[in-house]
């Protein structure tokens, strides 16, 4: 139904950077209508009792497919056809890997109840994300997403986690699926943390008919 690496590809070329999470989102479905016009894409679709929330981007066609993006920036600013793009520096790396792996549960849910296809997809230029962790016993430890790691199994945080950290994502999480962890570059702009990558993870193959 769709390919998020080429995908990516092509818009890198097109936009390659964004201002914002929403900014991402929007191009992203824009680039998906653009490769194939035959298809829908609904942004911020709500997901009916007992479930809560919305999903980001919805991909419906012969089937649907169902995204779940995080934009996360390190600090950057840079110029791109005249227009100036400043990026803020996200902190709370132990919140936001928590919050992908949620979002890995939650389309796996999704996938289950529904039989569609679906996926997260993240994207930033901090690499505190994809390059190894220098320790393995921080209280996040459980929410690596550093590159060809394999998120599975029962994640929760440690122990010593305080609760400013936890607050609001106390829940362990259970992730049914093996995900092996793959990090591609999706753009190099001049200037300070200018490398952009990106981590697909696909939990489900679409199902047709």
């Amino acid at each position: 139904m769709i390919v998020i690496e080429d995908l990516m590809a092509s818009l890198a070329v097109r936009r390659p950077v964004f201002c914002s999470e929403a900014d991402f989102q929007h191009e992203l479905a824009y680039e998906i209508r653009k490769n194939d016009p035959n298809l829908n894409v609904r942004l911020e679709w709500p997901l009916t009792a007992p479930a809560r929330g919305a999903i980001d981007v919805i991909v419906i066609g012969e089937t649907r497919f169902a995204l779940e993006l995080k934009y996360l920036s390190k600090g950057f600013s840079t110029t791109l056809d005249g227009e100036p793009v400043t990026l803020k520096q996200h902190g709370a790396h132990d919140q936001r890997r928590y919050d992908v792996c949620k979002d890995v549960t939650r389309m796996e849910a999704y996938a289950e109840a529904t039989g569609y296809g679906a996926g997260v997809l993240v994207l930033t230029n901090d690499p505190s994300y994809w390059q190894p962790r220098a320790r393995t016993d921080t209280v996040d430890a459980a929410f690596n997403l550093c590159d060809l790691r394999e998120l599975t199994g029962s994640l929760a945080w440690h122990e010593l986690a305080k609760p400013g950290t936890t607050k609001n994502r106390e829940a362990a999480l259970e992730i049914k699926g093996r995900y092996a962890l793959t990090w591609q570059d999706y753009n190099r702009i001049d200037g300070k943390a200018g490398l952009f990558r990106y981590l697909w993870i696909p939990v489900a193959s679409p199902t047709r008919g």
